[in-house]
């Protein structure tokens, strides 16, 4: 079934979305962006040159199971990742190189386009509900595009850890000074949109067309959903 309710949807005003994976395809943009990166890092940092991707990546994910804060903040979790491994390879100022590193990290990500079925849907809902945009990751909205549809963007930094704790959903909450059910969240990941949204007393719609399956749910939805385009019928429209 394309479309399925969990439980009753509840009267919301706000709408916020998930970004990769969600609002675009972001594996193919992301694997494009760590290899313009790598190749960055091996024409500049000869010291890591016996280092691939795959040593990089398998890096940040034993980062990330060390520290329950950097899994939640791509950001910052990179950024930990090349300062760590730019010390052990006795890169001269490893801080410093990171940063580079990460700034040509940036460049490369948000390089590219949103597609025009995002862009319809995105238009349509911010003419019927506020919008916000809630990501653990580091898309630069105003670079792709799609900043101007929502009143708010909220990404982790020091102050707001990322989903699924709930300080960015109190954030938006906050923000638009409405309770928490009143928020309706989408987004593709079971555990931090669909569990986030849960915790922190959100309704949810799972986008089962991302990157998340079925068997990583520990909450179920409000609903779920195919296809990215039919949100319009939240608004009484047919998907395009």
């Amino acid at each position: 079934m394309e479309w399925l309710y969990n439980r009753r949807l509840r009267p919301f005003s706000v709408i916020s979305f998930d970004l990769d994976d969600t609002l675009y395809d972001n594996v193919p943009i992301m694997q494009q962006t760590e290899q313009n990166v790598q190749d960055y890092i091996a024409q500049n940092y000869p010291q890591t040159r016996q280092w691939d991707l795959t040593h990089w990546r398998n890096r940040r994910m034993t980062i990330m199971r060390r520290s329950a804060e950097l899994s939640s903040d791509m950001t910052l979790l990179r950024k930990t990742t090349l300062a760590e491994g730019f010390t052990e390879a006795g890169v001269e100022d490893p801080q410093q190189a990171a940063e580079k590193v990460m700034q040509q990290f940036h460049h490369h990500r948000s390089n590219f386009s949103v597609p025009e079925s995002s862009h319809r849907l995105l238009k349509l809902l911010s003419a019927h509900y506020r919008l916000a945009a809630i990501s653990n990751g580091n898309v630069n909205c105003e670079k792709i595009g799609i900043a101007d549809y929502f009143d708010v963007i909220v990404q982790p930094s020091a102050q707001l850890r990322g989903k699924p704790h709930p300080d960015m959903f109190n954030h938006t909450a906050d923000f638009f000074k409405i309770n928490h059910q009143q928020l309706l969240h989408i987004g593709d990941h079971p555990y931090s949109d669909i569990l986030g949204a849960h915790r922190a007393g959100c309704q949810s719609g799972w986008f089962r067309d991302g990157l998340g399956t079925s068997n990583q749910l520990r909450v179920l939805p409000t609903f779920s959903f195919t296809k990215l385009e039919q949100l319009a019928m939240l608004v009484g429209e047919k998907p395009r």
